[in-house]
């Protein structure tokens, strides 16, 4: 914990008086692109199992998380305290098999209770399971989003009839997304491996 401490001391120096000029400039706004960037290249690092790769990229991950804390502060919204404690409390609360006295023996009875709690916690008559980031990849959103229907036994929306070359192409792409989902499959890991192969074969 020291080094996270560490961590934290230095990123309110960066964004101190005496700081970087554009460690000062930055807004929660102005570090949402270099939060993506930083997300996918830590990905990118999981994906070639590269394991020098995913401790830097996992590192410069945490500091940009420890920053919009620091921003936070800053504007008197939160502080990285609210952020810790609210994330602990959340995981006790939503794990009595581990922390209270509930015994679950499956991960489908484990996501039933999850489901169960958050509905509670949101006092609500039923899961809002199909609230989906919009900024998450398509494809990854399109498969969520089926696996969401299905699971809540929704009935998929009859769309229009595809008349323009566009609508068909997305027609035959969320066909290969509900393939890849009835094939235990992640469409956009799928895909990105093709990608990763061309890549690899490409001269410049």
């Amino acid at each position: 914990m020291k080094d996270f401490q560490k961590l934290i001391e230095i990123t309110e120096t960066l964004n101190g008086p005496n700081g970087c000029p554009w460690d000062k400039k930055q807004t929660l706004r102005t570090l949402r692109p270099h939060l993506m960037e930083e997300l996918h290249e830590v990905i990118e690092a999981i994906d070639e199992d590269n394991s020098e790769m995913l401790v830097e990229e996992l590192g410069d991950l945490l500091f940009i998380i420890v920053f919009c804390a620091n921003l936070g502060e800053k504007g008197g919204r939160f502080n990285m305290g609210d952020i810790l404690e609210g994330v602990t409390e959340k995981l006790i609360r939503r794990h009595p098999h581990v922390f209270g006295e509930v015994r679950l023996e499956t991960a489908e009875e484990v996501l039933h209770q999850w489901e169960e709690i958050k509905k509670k916690e949101k006092n609500e008559e039923k899961p809002q399971g199909l609230r989906i980031p919009k900024t998450l990849g398509t494809l990854a959103r399109a498969q969520k989003m089926l696996s969401r229907i299905e699971k809540y036994k929704l009935a998929l929306p009859k769309l229009p009839k595809a008349e323009t070359d566009e609508e068909k192409i997305g027609a035959k792409l969320l066909e290969l997304v509900q393939e890849a989902k009835e094939k235990n499959l992640d469409a956009d890991t799928a895909l990105r491996e093709v990608l990763s192969r061309i890549e690899k074969g490409l001269e410049f």
